[in-house]
């Protein structure tokens, strides 16, 4: 019974060995932790949340080092964490002699036991199942007497209300009369109160990043590897999905979903909301489980819509921690509305605990993270909840004010998911992004010259044997705007990227290999003195001049400046080639004293990099000194990091053929275009 599992979609059960990974505890109980509300507010970024979880726990212990530490243990954790999974393999490493195999596991379902006909006691039902597999009950009271069982009652939260009172005594009762035994329960955090004489509380921590590697290799362990390694790789650049892996159910969920697509499914909302079902409806009704209807009038649909109300109000007020208190009032704020609700004060305060406690309890959506303080068991779900309530109610024009914060993005792309049709939302972006820039004559100049530049390459430059057609004109300006702007962004990562991945991937080539492949001649050649002209003019402060300059420098500046003119001549374009050897030529021999070139540069280096500058503006229209300052800089990277948060949008979202070209034909533009 203990040797397989079978969750959620599995069409068969598997071998429990196969791919059960070690769980660690949690000594001191998370939601019992004192700890004040500001000092949590201090770390209240998304950044920040997980390190502070784990930074205020102060030890954690495998599983196995927990059930060795302490006779009598109650296992805590929240609703799909790996409490029956870490049972049932105890019990079979205690049979198979590789943990204190001088003992005889006891594996006691208690839900089953409670609801068996007749209403045994522990110790009689224990009896019978001994019983039936032909062990007297002389043999299995010496066993007891002995201390030589180990006593493994699983899913305490499972027994109904009715049969609570009598199972919690008999537990009692049974742990005293065979006091030298090992005894081990499992319970959901936020389960009815229960108290254990001499019984030790541990908590279920949360999947590691090493333990859901474990976990995925396993699954995948002789059926298909290779997919393993390609889901492991899918986590590691998708942090929100990552999250929901730290918890073994959702992480069952994804390796099902991966082992059956191949691949994730497009839309992370898709994915959020199958991980909420199985919280909120399948992981009970899978095992059979009927949990009481604690506050009959709320709803599945009216849980999610009040969970909706909680996430956005408080992602709005950057929250991701909330006092009780206030959790309660929206609670009670919700439940007020309800057709059959008591309008008294006390019942609705008394109401609003119980619902609180019933969906920490149930489905494990909000956890009590330290006393009386509360979060969403995942970021995550705070993030979708809040796109659901947007999308729900229609506060699009409300998420437009947010549209420069980072920490808005995901609330974003979950939204543009979730809508039918994203034309005017994609619209409204557009519109909001540009307004970013609008009020500045020095950025929309920039713009307009980012405009004309890329122009400039489908018009003004012979090629001979490639096509700047075949980069799409939004990808080629948001090169230029990145590279001029002074803006560090890496091409595998930026708007560039996301617009067209043929030309970034061509860029990244260019760049490792200093080769020009499938890029049109004359962009080559401006990409070149592009990296000459940002060497050059790293050497602004005199005092910075002996640690900037090395002899590798020297060497990589005149090596830039050998392929350009080599390639210049390629092209025929003699008055450019001219003005490059001039300045070739003027450059001390790398080769030479070190002091020389110093003394050189530091009486010649400000003419020499300004003579370069004219060289690239007459000739290629790059090198402007746009004179940026962090007042310019910063909203330039909030601009652009807005573009590329809309087409991400764009991406992920349906929206119209029409809509679409007109948002990139106008991306990066001046406001007037």
């Amino acid at each position: 019974r203990c040797g397989t599992m079978r969750v959620l979609d599995m069409t068969q059960p598997v071998d429990l060995e196969r791919i059960y990974t070690d769980v660690n505890i949690i000594k001191d109980v998370i939601g019992r932790r004192r700890i004040g509300y500001e000092d949590v507010m201090e770390v209240c970024t998304r950044e920040h949340f997980d390190r502070f979880l784990v930074g205020t726990i102060q030890e954690r212990v495998t599983g196995f080092a927990a059930v060795e530490e302490f006779q009598k243990l109650v296992v805590l954790g929240k609703p799909g964490a790996g409490k029956t999974t870490f049972m049932k393999y105890l019990a079979m490493s205690c049979l198979a002699g590789k943990f204190h195999g001088e003992l005889v596991p006891i594996f006691v379902t208690l839900k089953v036991y409670a609801e068996t006909k007749g209403k045994p006691t522990l110790q009689e039902y224990i009896f019978a199942e001994f019983r039936d597999r032909d062990v007297s009950e002389e043999t299995v009271k010496r066993l007891l007497k002995e201390g030589k069982a180990l006593i493994l009652l699983d899913g305490l939260d499972e027994v109904k209300k009715e049969h609570d009172r009598r199972v919690k005594q008999d537990i009692d009762k049974f742990s005293r009369d065979w006091l030298k035994n090992r005894f081990a329960i499992t319970c959901r955090i936020a389960a009815r109160e229960y108290q254990f004489e001499k019984f030790t509380e541990v908590e279920v921590a949360d999947f590691g990043n090493g333990q859901i590697k474990t976990f995925v290799n396993n699954w995948f362990k002789g059926k298909d590897e290779p997919k393993a390694a390609r889901l492991l790789e899918k986590l590691k650049d998708n942090e929100p999905v990552q999250e929901l892996a730290k918890s073994p159910l959702l992480l069952t969920l994804l390796c099902l979903v991966f082992g059956e697509r191949n691949d994730l499914p497009p839309k992370r909302s898709e994915l959020y909301k199958e991980g909420l079902e199985v919280l909120m409806k399948k992981w009970d009704a899978k095992r059979n489980i009927e949990r009481e209807q604690i506050y009959k009038h709320l709803s599945p649909q009216n849980k999610e819509d009040m969970l909706g109300q909680i996430a956005f109000n408080t992602f709005v007020n950057g929250e991701y921690f909330f006092r009780q208190e206030d959790l309660q009032h929206q609670i009670k704020y919700y439940i007020c509305n309800l057709p059959e609700a008591d309008g008294d004060p006390e019942v609705l305060r008394v109401d609003s605990e119980v619902v609180l406690k019933a969906i920490e309890h149930h489905h494990g959506l909000l956890v009590e993270r330290a006393r009386n303080i509360y979060s969403f068991s995942h970021l995550t779900f705070q993030e979708y909840f809040t796109a659901r309530e947007i999308e729900r109610e229609r506060k699009l024009e409300d998420l437009m004010q947010h549209i420069t914060d980072p920490r808005w993005e995901e609330v974003f792309l979950l939204t543009a998911e979730m809508l039918r049709r994203s034309d005017n939302f994609l619209l409204m972006m557009k519109e909001a992004i540009d307004l970013i820039l609008a009020g500045d004559k020095r950025l929309q100049a920039f713009l307009l010259w980012v405009e004309q530049k890329v122009n400039s390459l489908r018009t003004d430059y012979k090629y001979r044997d490639l096509d700047i057609d075949m980069y799409r004109c939004s990808a080629l300006r948001s090169f230029y705007f990145c590279s001029f702007s002074n803006i560090d962004y890496y091409f595998e990562s930026n708007l560039t990227y996301t617009l067209d991945y043929q030309f970034a991937r061509d860029l990244d080539i260019a760049d490792s290999y200093n080769l020009y492949l499938n890029i049109a001649a004359n962009f080559d050649l401006n990409l070149e003195i592009y990296i000459i002209l940002k060497r050059t003019l790293a050497f602004k402060l005199e005092s910075k001049l002996r640690n900037i300059l090395s002899c590798e420098n020297i060497r990589d500046i005149h090596l830039s400046l050998s392929q350009s003119l080599e390639y210049v001549s390629r092209i025929s374009d003699n008055i450019l080639q001219q003005e490059l050897q001039k300045l070739k030529d003027s450059l001390p021999n790398p080769n030479s004293d070190y002091e020389i070139y110093f003394q050189w540069w530091k009486n010649n280096g400000e003419e020499w990099k300004n003579k370069l500058r004219q060289v690239c503006i007459k000739y290629c229209n790059i090198g402007h000194d746009w004179q940026f300052t962090e007042l310019h800089l910063t909203p330039l990277e909030k601009y652009y990091a807005a573009n590329h948060l809309l087409v991400q949008c764009m991406n992920r979202s349906y929206v119209s053929k029409q809509v679409r070209e007109e948002i990139e034909a106008t991306l990066l533009l001046p406001r007037e275009k």
